[in-house]
C-alpha cells in the first residue's frame, strides 16, 4: 500500500492512498487547484482518482471535495450525517457519486477493505479509517480528543499509523489562545497531544518496523522536533527504539511528505 500525506494541519488536510488499481484521497481540505498541484508533485493525475473518503465536515478537510467531484466525477464517501453537515461547503455532489457508509460497518472498495471508526471530535459525526490492502493495514487517526478501548482494538496490528500529535500541552496552556479554545482542544472532543500520541503508540507497536506519521500538528502550539522528541521518549520508556522497532516522521503542513512507502 502506498500512503502519501499531501498536507496536514489546520490549513488543509489530504492523504493519497494507492493499492494496485485503486487510488483514493482521505479528505480534500484545500482548493481544487491546490490539491491538483499536490497530486502533480507525486506524478498522479487527478482524473485517475477513484474516490474521496471524508472524515468530517470541517473546512480544512472538505474545502476541495465538491470541486474535485464536479471536475473529475469521482465518488465521495462519508457518513450520512457528515454529508448533510458538509453540503453548504462542498455544494452540489453528483447524485451517482454520493456513497454513504455507516460508522463501524466495514466494506470493500475495489482493492481495499475500509473500516470506518467514529471519532471523538466537535463535529457532527466524525470518522477515522482503518484501511486494509492484501498485505498491509493502515490506520488514519486524527481530529479526536480520545481513543477508546474499542478503537485501540480495531487499530492494533497496523503497519502504518497516521496519527495526530496536535500540540505540546505546555505550549497550548501557556499560549495565546482564548481559554475556551484551550479547553476545547484539551477536551475529549478536541485533539490528541504529543503525549497522548506517544502513550497510544506505546500500547500498539509490535516492534515489526511499523511506519509512524505524526499528523495535524498545530502551528502555534507544537513544532516537529518537539513532537518527535515527546513521542520517541514515550516509546523509548516502553522499550521501543526508533530505527530498530519503528520509523517515524512528521507530516508536512503544506506540502507532500516523502517518506518510506
Amino acid at each position: 500500500m502506498k500512503l502519501i500525506p499531501l498536507s496536514s494541519g489546520s490549513s488543509g488536510n489530504s492523504i493519497y492512498i494507492e493499492e494496485n488499481n485503486t487510488r483514493i484521497l482521505i479528505d480534500a481540505g484545500h482548493s481544487g487547484k491546490k490539491i491538483e498541484s499536490l497530486l502533480k508533485d507525486i506524478d498522479v493525475e487527478p482524473e485517475s482518482l477513484d474516490a474521496i473518503f471524508v472524515t468530517h465536515e470541517h473546512i480544512d478537510h472538505v474545502k476541495g471535495v465538491g470541486v474535485l467531484n464536479r471536475r473529475y466525477k469521482m465518488d465521495v464517501f462519508s457518513s450520512e450525517t457528515t454529508f448533510r453537515a458538509m453540503e453548504k461547503i462542498v455544494k452540489k455532489i453528483e447524485p451517482e457519486n454520493i456513497k454513504v457508509f455507516q460508522n463501524t460497518v466495514g466494506f470493500r472498495y475495489k482493492d481495499l477493505y475500509i473500516e470506518p471508526m467514529e471519532i471523538f471530535h466537535d463535529s457532527q459525526e466524525g470518522t477515522s479509517f482503518v484501511i486494509h490492502s492484501k498485505n498491509e493495514k493502515a490506520t488514519i487517526l486524527t481530529d479526536t480528543g480520545w481513543v477508546s478501548t474499542d478503537m485501540m482494538k480495531k487499530i492494533y496490528g497496523s503497519d502504518i499509523y497516521y496519527i495526530e500529535a496536535n500540540h505540546n500541552i505546555d505550549m497550548l496552556v501557556n499560549g495565546t489562545y482564548p481559554w475556551q479554545t484551550k479547553q476545547r482542544i484539551l477536551s475529549n472532543r478536541g485533539h490528541l497531544s504529543n503525549e497522548n500520541a506517544g502513550e497510544i503508540l506505546s500500547h500498539l507497536l509490535q516492534k515489526k518496523g511499523e511506519r509512524i506519521i505524526l499528523a495535524h500538528l498545530s502551528s502555534d502550539n507544537n513544532r516537529p522536533r518537539i513532537a518527535l522528541k515527546e513521542v520517541n521518549t514515550k516509546l523509548y520508556e516502553n522499550g521501543k527504539i526508533e530505527g530498530i522497532d519503528y520509523t517515524i516522521e512528521v507530516a508536512k503542513r503544506d506540502s507532500v511528505t516523502r517518506g518510506k512507502e
